[in-house]
């Protein structure tokens, strides 16, 4: 046992040795030196550019871009001056919800696809729908002449069924007990 401790001691004391004689040559700065390569010439470049100055396109020559598609068949340019279906009713629309205090009043409405939206008081929805009132369960918008008021969806719970409820008889309870 003491020579196989010995033994330990002794390597244990030569891997010191040899890591101390490797800290002392890094501190004498015997890596220090760099050996850098040779510097380079820079090459030649293979193209040489010269200006080449293209002709401003005639505005009429480019309304081609803005109304036919530019990356899809089926894309058609918008008719911003027609009126929109869309816009004639809030179907498909719900108000989920109200913010209704002193300082703020918004309508959180969800569209039947797309994201949910929140509307201030007397702001427009995209179809030129106008937030004009708000209570704590509706809010009401006009476009021209026309008003539409959207309820706030109350959910409730359903009906009580009409099936009597799951009950043991005696003899079932006395059977079970202990």
């Amino acid at each position: 046992m003491k020579n196989t401790l010995k033994r330990v001691d002794g390597l244990l004391l030569g891997i010191a040795l040899v890591l101390l004689t490797l800290i002392g040559l890094v501190l004498d700065g015997t890596w220090r030196a760099v050996d850098w390569l040779p510097a380079q010439t820079a090459p030649r470049p293979l193209i040489v550019a010269t200006a080449t100055v293209l002709p401003r396109p005639v505005l009429s020559s480019l309304a081609n871009a803005w109304q036919a598609p530019l990356f899809s068949p089926d894309r058609h340019p918008d008719n911003a001056g027609l009126s929109n279906p869309a816009a004639s009713s809030l179907t498909g629309l719900t108000l989920t919800g109200v913010l209704y205090n002193a300082d703020v009043q918004l309508a959180f409405i969800k569209p039947a696809n797309g994201p949910a939206l929140k509307v201030r008081l007397n702001g427009q929805l995209e179809g030129g729908w106008t937030l004009d009132a708000i209570t704590p369960t509706s809010a009401t918008f006009s476009l021209g002449e026309r008003h539409e008021t959207l309820m706030v969806q109350r959910l409730r719970l359903p009906a009580p069924s009409s099936r009597p409820p799951l009950s043991l008889s005696r003899e079932d309870l006395h059977d079970s007990a202990p």
